[in-house]
């Protein structure tokens, strides 16, 4: 029996693309979510970079499409000489392109601000009946056994605070690195400021004298600016501005100042600018939680971790938080998994950010204290996230325990053999053999893996597949999709499909046409031929047969009966 849900069942403090997409994660479950921000819509094109590995993400969500749509590629950066501030001196790729591949379409940075992802989100959570209530602050919480009680305050037309108390079952801070909900929970938020670093960074109109083709550089490290194109806006443009000579406060008190600056150090008087959008004195503080929650609560994005911009990380973690709370807390709330289940949400994503802050650290030591360029390893892309260290897993291929085979949190996996814990590969030209809607259309793995059910993946005979599907059907229906997946010619797949029939229980019968599943999963393809794709697009599980299969979904999915 599920429990009766309390709605909303969770309450998110923050409507940034953090809170946002575990909104919609929890909505694509069927959650019930309330989700409010104590500010407006957010103003200006801070945290561009949307990495690899939450591209993914957008494409299991199904908000990608609107992402690409209006983002652009990294551009060249461009440095000038000086005096003058015409000239090219050289020019670099920050991401240099890299060719996608079958098992990884998605290789390089993409351009977007984190406002237009958060209104990409929005409108994706008012399809699902969610409207984010801005103006909307959480004074207070107090937890119980079965539920959290939260105090909102909105204000009225004349300015008057009003008061609401609501009752849900679980609360969610992504109320960013101020984090009210951090706070009430005493968490711990260990590390330090930066006082060796100070830029000043914001967003203004320029209406001539530069191209969107490059980020355009002028300086040393001791008096650098840099001016960032817009994703979207074409009068609009990025300054980051650092140095030792440079007044900061001065320089961030208003548009003149600002714009003193700029020519001071661009030595150019051909730069147009127009209205300043915003602008911030930035210290970069390197800080992290001990624990992602306690209790009813939890914190994820810069409410549990915040670092310097170097290295593209912030947003792209948070989300990441996001997506693996998400699906855990909606088996939770329909009863399908334990309480316990979500204590692998700082199991797992701890190490991570451990390891995130280290390397975004050491490559901002390398920009300010060395004056190199800010190029990033691949590790940044966060492809090779990883939780192998992770309780909730299953690996019969290997014994996960091992130092050799946990590796880096935050590394690529070892020798591209794929064990429990990493990110699923994608494989495309799938042909669609028998399905529920008899569909003979080609296919993809990331069409399958959505954020509401586990993608069970067989390769192997027909016997194999209806034993899965048979174990699997005494569970809750769609909890799982089951796939078997046959090499491009097979035997038992010349006869299966010559009869026309679906292999009993199975829910979809692909062929490998091009061979591209069977060479991402080529490790694999011995004994243990069956992987289990949670629906974060992680592998949870590399196993055998039926007694691997409920080794797996005996720890995750405890409560089921």
């Amino acid at each position: 029996m599920s429990p009766t849900l309390i709605s909303p069942s969770v309450l998110i403090v923050g409507a940034g693309p953090v809170g946002s997409v575990l909104a919609l994660t929890l909505l694509k479950n069927g959650i019930n979510v309330r989700i409010v921000d104590k500010e407006g819509p957010q103003v200006g094109q801070k945290g561009l970079g949307i990495q690899p590995r939450t591209l993914e993400m957008h494409r299991f969500l199904g908000t990608l499409p609107d992402i690409l749509s209006i983002a652009k590629k990294m551009p060249i950066c461009t440095l000038y000489k000086l005096p003058g501030g015409t000239e090219p001196l050289r020019t670099f790729e920050l991401d240099p392109y890299e060719e996608p591949t079958p098992d990884t379409p998605y290789l390089n940075l993409t351009m977007l601000g984190q406002h237009r992802q958060q209104s990409i989100l929005h409108r994706h959570l008012e399809k699902h009946g969610c409207k984010v209530e801005f103006f909307s602050e959480l004074r207070s919480f107090e937890q119980f056994d079965g539920h959290v009680l939260a105090t909102l305050v909105t204000k009225d037309s004349n300015g008057k605070d009003i008061l609401e108390i609501i009752k849900v079952s679980y609360l969610v801070g992504t109320d960013g690195a101020h984090s009210t909900v951090r706070k009430a929970l005493g968490l711990t938020f260990l590390g330090d400021v930066r006082d060796d670093v100070n830029m000043v960074v914001g967003d203004i109109e320029i209406h001539g004298g530069l191209d969107h083709k490059s980020w355009h550089n002028w300086g040393e490290i001791s008096s650098k600016s840099q001016l960032v194109p817009s994703e979207v806006d074409d009068n609009v443009f990025t300054f980051i501005i650092s140095g030792k000579e440079i007044d900061h406060a001065k320089t961030a008190s208003g548009r003149d100042e600002l714009v003193k600056t700029i020519a001071s150090i661009t030595d150019r008087k051909d730069i147009e600018f127009g209205k300043l959008v915003w602008i911030s004195n930035y210290r970069p503080s390197i800080r992290m939680v001990n624990k992602f929650g306690d209790g009813r609560v939890f914190v994820a994005g810069d409410a549990a971790h915040v670092h310097s911009p170097a290295g593209g990380q912030g947003t792209n973690s948070g989300v990441q938080d996001s997506f693996n709370l998400g699906w855990k807390l909606a088996l939770v709330l329909k009863g399908f998994s334990p309480p316990s289940l979500l204590d692998t949400y700082t199991e797992e994503r701890l190490p991570v950010i451990a390891a995130m802050l280290n390397k975004s650290t050491l490559l901002l030591n390398q920009y300010f204290r060395d004056g190199k360029d800010w190029k990033r390893g691949k590790e940044f892309k966060q492809l090779g996230v990883n939780y192998r260290g992770s309780s909730a897993l299953v690996d019969e291929t290997v014994d996960l325990t091992k130092d050799k085979i946990q590796l880096d949190p935050y590394g690529i996996t070892l020798n591209g053999v794929i064990h429990a814990g990493d990110r699923a590969p994608e494989a495309p030209g799938l042909q669609v053999l028998h399905s529920g809607e008899s569909s003979t259309a080609a296919a993809s793995l990331f069409d399958l893996f959505k954020p509401d059910h586990h993608t069970v993946l067989i390769f192997g005979p027909v016997s194999n597949g209806e034993e899965i599907a048979s174990e699997l059907s005494t569970y809750p229906k769609n909890l799982f999709k089951t796939v078997l997946i046959f090499p491009a010619l097979t035997t038992s797949e010349s006869e299966q499909s010559a009869s026309g029939t679906q292999p009993s229980g199975v829910d979809l019968v692909l062929r490998d046409s091009n061979g591209h599943a069977y060479r991402a999963y080529s490790s694999l393809l011995g004994s243990c031929n069956i992987v289990i794709v949670r629906p974060d697009g992680v592998v949870g599980a590399i196993v055998r047969g039926v007694a691997g299969l409920r080794r797996y979904v005996n720890g995750v999915f405890a409560t089921v009966k």
